[in-house]
This record gives structure tokens, sequence and C-alpha cells, in this order.
């Protein structure tokens, strides 16, 4: 299969006809759906069965459904899940029972997924809770203390993959310090990597997982032109060889404003950094197609990563 290393937006409840086409034609890894694109349990299992049609049983069914204010799923219908900040409270009195409960919240977010047909969840958070930062991160991170987000991180990985859920680390390298929001603008950290080992810390902790996502966020004393998501130095530096990330690394979305430039070069420019897959959220297919053609075709060595 000719695919191409890209996730994609779609608008609605169900696929146009032209979304139809753009799925044949390009083959796409897969899809992340958003709240536009959920109504009902009937609904969203016929939709995943009706991209699944197209792109093939193996492809990427993705979501964010961290809990909290991040939760894609309508608490109307499906249940209510905390945010990651409720777990990391229970760790500072009862480290062992915050370890059991963060397994048990993941493990039934993941059987809610997999219900539905829904293989990938941007999940966990392993992002510092740094004060005076903006709130983008804020209640999404488990804790300050980057060995609580280590040890609860693990447990929610672990009960997400029980679930038959795959876990996307995000945002590697760390996404805590960020004083602007990053769909908004670049926000922009001048620390040295010494100065960020506790942004890394968990990340490195959970090195083994297969999958991540980046942080759109330039670290100016490590690479002063790019963000995270365009750096080849912080993507071969930090996140491949200083944390000992081996697995696929996603970008956040390229329609986050932190980028600049047309969607053919934020693709294109994400991928020769290093980036494995990229994101493209906004249903918009003119742009779609420009990201997708930057994105380029799917490598056999991903696709051996991918569906192993």
């Amino acid at each position: 299969m000719n695919s191409f290393s890209i996730i994609v937006g779609i608008k609605n409840i169900s696929l146009s006809q032209e979304e139809k086409g753009y799925l044949k034609k390009f083959k796409p890894l897969g899809v992340i759906l958003f709240k536009r694109n959920i109504l009902d349990k009937k609904q969203v299992t016929l939709l995943i069965q009706e991209i699944k049609s197209i792109l093939g049983a193996a492809s990427l069914i993705m979501i964010d459904q961290e809990g909290g204010r991040v939760s894609r799923l309508s608490k109307k219908l499906w249940p209510e899940f905390p945010p990651a900040s409720f777990f990391g409270k229970i760790a500072k009195s009862e480290p062992e029972k915050a370890k059991k409960v963060t397994f048990e919240n993941f493990y039934l977010i993941g059987k809610e997924l997999n219900k539905l047909g829904i293989n990938y969840n941007c999940a966990p958070v392993l992002d510092l809770l740094i004060k005076n930062s903006d709130q983008v991160i804020g209640n999404r991170s488990f804790s300050r203390d980057p060995k609580i987000i280590g040890v609860l991180g693990y447990e929610a990985c672990k009960g997400l993959i029980k679930a038959k859920v795959n876990p996307i680390l995000k945002h590697i390298p760390g996404h805590g310090r960020a004083k602007v929001d990053s769909h908004k603008s670049l926000p922009k950290i001048n620390l040295n990597t010494t100065q960020l080992k506790d942004d890394f810390y968990p990340f490195k902790k959970l090195n083994r997982f297969n999958y991540a996502m980046t942080a759109h966020i330039k670290y100016s004393k490590i690479d002063n032109k790019n963000c995270v998501t365009q750096s080849k130095i912080v993507i071969k530096n930090i996140i491949r060889n200083l944390i000992g990330f081996k697995g696929v690394l996603f970008s956040d979305d390229l329609c986050m404003k932190a980028l600049k430039g047309s969607y053919y070069y934020r693709a294109k420019k994400s991928i020769e950094a290093g980036c494995d897959i990229v994101l493209h959220c906004e249903p918009n297919l003119e742009y779609i197609i420009k990201s997708t053609l930057g994105a380029g075709k799917t490598s056999d060595e991903l696709k051996k990563k991918l569906f192993k």
C-alpha cells in the first residue's frame, strides 16, 4: 500500500464525498477524531468502520482522550474521566493507591476507545506543571514532580495497552514551561539541557514506549532557529539520543499558530527534521492535500514499525 505519512482531521460526523475521494487517492496513515466527529456510539463506530474500509483495518484511528478538559467523548454518553492532576494529588500522600487508580482509569478510557475502533490515544501528558506558565497544560499535567509524572505516566500507558490502545506520550521533550499557548503563538524557552533535565526526566523514564508527539516549542539555547517539531538538532540530540526515544515520532498539529509557512513547507520541514508522521487536524481539504504532499510517502521502515 502506497500511503502518505500523515494523520488527518475530517469535517463532520460522516465522510463527505470529497473526503472519501481524498482517502482513496492519498491513503493517509489514519484519521484523528474530534468532538465535531462524534454524535453517539453507533454513529462513531460506523464512521470508523467506513474509514477503515477505505484505509485498511490496521489504519491509525486517533483521539485526544486525556480526561478532564481534553476529552473528545461527550460526558452525556460516556463516563467522565478526571484530569491527570487528580492522580498526582493522590500520589503525594498515597503513592501506591495513585498508581493503581491511574492504571484503572486509563484502562477504562482504553476500553471505551477500543469498543469504538479507536486504536491510538494521544495521552498521557508527561509535561511538568510549572508555576506561572500558560494554562494550556495546567491540570493536564500529573504533577510538578518529574518522578511522580514518570511513575503515573507509566501506569497510564500500561492501562491503555491492556485495553489494546496505543498510548502516545506528549509533548516530547516537554511543554510545561511554555508561557504562551502554542495553538496561538510559538513559545520560547531560554534554558540549556542541564536546566531542562526535570522536563526530560519523565520522557526518559518512558522511552521504551513506541509512540510520542512533539512539542511546538523553541528551545533557544539548543536550536535558536527552529521549534522542536522542525528541529533536526533537538530531535536527534535531545529526543533520540539524550532521552533515548527510538519509537515513532508524531508532530503536533501542523495547523497550530506556533508554525509558520505554507502547509506543504510545514509538513516537509517536520519530516526532514526527523518526525515520522505529521498531524493535520483542521478539516480543510485544500490545505490537507498540501500537507500530505509535503509529508511524502511512508517508508517501508516506518510501515514495519507501525504494522509489525
